[in-house]
């Protein structure tokens, strides 16, 4: 998993690699908390409701997988690549759960 932090809108100032992340147990717990609420939303009022509910699980996540990352950096990510790597997050938690459906 990749994170980039920006110095500006256009240059990365330093990118964040972690090959393997093992996946706590509060972490799965928090992360289908925020699925459960993403199933329930109508309106863009209830995306804005959900990231404003669920910031502070989001940053400590970021901050588990990323160890080192800071507040600052944090609020210098953008939201459109966080899109893709919560999507490799939630792949790994399929499968560190035994949602993996490939046969051995």
């Amino acid at each position: 998993m990749k994170l980039n932090i920006y110095k500006n809108q256009k240059e990365i100032e330093r990118t964040i690699e972690v090959d393997q992340y093992d996946i706590m147990f509060g972490t799965i717990e928090d992360i289908l908390s925020i699925m459960d609420q993403i199933d329930l939303l109508e309106d863009d009022d209830g995306i804005y409701a959900l990231i404003k509910d669920n910031l502070p699980k989001i940053k400590g996540l970021l901050k588990d997988i990323f160890i080192g990352v800071t507040d600052d950096e944090l609020k210098r990510i953008k939201i459109k690549e966080l899109v893709p790597l919560f999507q490799e997050l939630m792949t790994t938690v399929n499968t560190s759960i035994g949602g993996d459906t490939e046969k051995n």
